[in-house]
């Protein structure tokens, strides 16, 4: 098949809670660097070169990851954003018909962003079984050969033989005593969520089996052919579509999908067990990442973000530092961090939503400090940054400039702060901060007010697509 008729659609809207507290609902671990230098989503793209390139690279994520903590990454690539989460179904449904425009019928190779794969030659030959077969109208999913009863993972039992097999049945993720028997049979594989198919016959699919999203599907095809753009249909209609995953809308239903088996180093890489398994370890198969001190511990995983990490005698545990939370979990139990974030969300608390150093368009801002009535920030603006025109009904805001220059809007007054000067927003005054110069702005914000949370935004005008405020 020719390179110029393959589109790799990246999977990027996950949350990632099993690796809490490094990932967060507004930072989930597709942006984080767990196993290299890049983040998981930069790396997924990355080991497909040269067989794609980045202009064949579609990435379904939020809209509130793609206007956050991922939007300097993704401005390198094609991005449909998703107002609300579907699951895979719709996502995968939306980048077809994305795929389809112009009168394109490509092979798509749809990838979760989240991975690990470590034999890339390996990788790359199964990945070409799968295209030659998806090439001939097969639907493809790809299955990892087993080495533990993992019961965190679904399942797929093949027919067998060698190559390209044909899927007897798909299974849901299994207790341990269920998983011991699959292992032992030699029939099953991991599902891995990789899956290779034309964008035609997904459809196709979507349509004979969730005819629900596939009559939305279809009105949203005929809204483009009108020349609307692709964007503002899918913001409009995707709330509409089912929550199903494609396995279960489609596969689990469709007699004529297969399987091409893997043994390609594959990790989800979707647990703090799973972390360590890959990492580099040391004598005493310790993974050490950030300031990290121990003295006579085993065959355990720390990692620090920001402070000192100093163990003695400790073994089989991991530790994860970040600078608002610590976890502290046994060996083999780190399936169960996801009951830590269920338990912060039913106290409302924030530790699961975002960390105390924020990712915007514009920049970062870091909490300093909080308490009832008052909240501390250090806000940079990188160059040519602006924050949307605002204002507080709750707050009024102090601005210190460290360095750098701001210009800064308040109502009709346009001034220009350098540093160590400052300028006071009242409550309810519209404002805008801005960096025009060519280095990074810093300025300390200092809010007072009865409500200092991130929701007291009245937003006008924003140069970055967020909408503007409904009250």
């Amino acid at each position: 098949m020719s390179k110029s008729n393959l589109r790799v659609v990246v999977l990027a809207g996950g949350s990632g809670t099993r690796l809490w507290p490094l990932s967060r609902l507004q930072s989930p671990k597709q942006f984080l660097k767990l196993a290299g230098p890049e983040s998981m989503l930069e790396a997924t793209i990355t080991r497909l070169h040269p067989l794609i390139e980045d202009s064949q690279v579609c990435v379904v994520t939020s809209e509130d990851l793609a206007k956050g903590e991922g939007f300097d990454l993704l401005q390198r690539f094609h991005s449909l954003l998703e107002p609300v989460g579907r699951n895979t179904a719709p996502a995968i449904g939306i980048a077809a018909l994305d795929a389809m425009l112009g009168g394109d019928d490509p092979v798509m190779i749809v990838l979760p962003a989240d991975h690990l794969i470590r034999d890339l030659p390996a990788f790359h030959q199964s990945l070409q079984t799968a295209i030659d077969a998806a090439s001939a109208g097969r639907l493809v999913t790809f299955g990892i050969y087993p080495t533990t009863p993992e019961v965190g993972f679904g399942y797929i039992r093949a027919e067998g033989g060698t190559g390209v097999q044909k899927v007897r049945e798909f299974r849901e993720k299994p207790d341990r005593q269920t998983a011991e028997a699959f292992l032992a049979s030699g029939e099953y594989y991991w599902n891995s969520g990789m899956f290779v198919w034309r964008a035609s016959r997904i459809l196709e699919a979507i349509d004979q089996f969730v005819p629900e999203l596939g009559a939305i599907l279809t009105k949203m095809r005929v809204e483009v052919e009108q020349g609307w753009p692709i964007a503002a249909v899918i913001h409009d209609h995707f709330a509409t579509c089912p929550s199903i995953s494609i396995d279960h809308g489609v596969l689990e239903k469709c007699g004529d999908v297969y399987v091409v088996p893997g043994q390609f180093g594959w990790s989800d890489v979707g647990s703090w067990d799973a972390v360590y398994e890959v990492a580099d370890k040391d004598e005493q198969q310790n993974v050490m990442q950030g300031n990290v001190v121990q003295i006579d511990c085993r065959n355990a995983l720390f990692r620090s973000e920001s402070r000192l990490i100093a163990a003695v005698g400790v073994e089989d545990i991991a530790v994860i530092e970040t600078p608002d939370a610590i976890l502290v979990s046994k060996m083999g139990q780190s399936q169960q961090v996801r009951k830590v974030v269920d338990e912060l969300v039913r106290r409302a608390g924030s530790q699961h939503v975002e960390h105390l150093t924020v990712r915007r368009p514009w920049g970062t801002y870091t909490v300093l400090e909080e308490g009832p009535g008052f909240k501390i920030k250090r806000i940079e603006v990188r160059p040519g940054g602006r924050l949307s025109l605002q204002s507080h009904k709750f707050r009024s805001e102090h601005w210190v400039v460290v360095s750098g220059t701001a210009t800064v809007t308040r109502d009709k007054e346009r001034l220009e702060v350098v540093a160590n000067e400052s300028t006071f927003i009242p409550v309810g005054m519209k404002h805008r901060l801005e960096n025009e110069g060519s280095e990074p702005l810093q300025i300390i914000e200092v809010q007072v007010g009865t409500s200092v949370a991130e929701s007291d935004i009245q937003r006008y005008e924003d140069v970055y697509g967020r909408e503007p405020s409904k009250t």
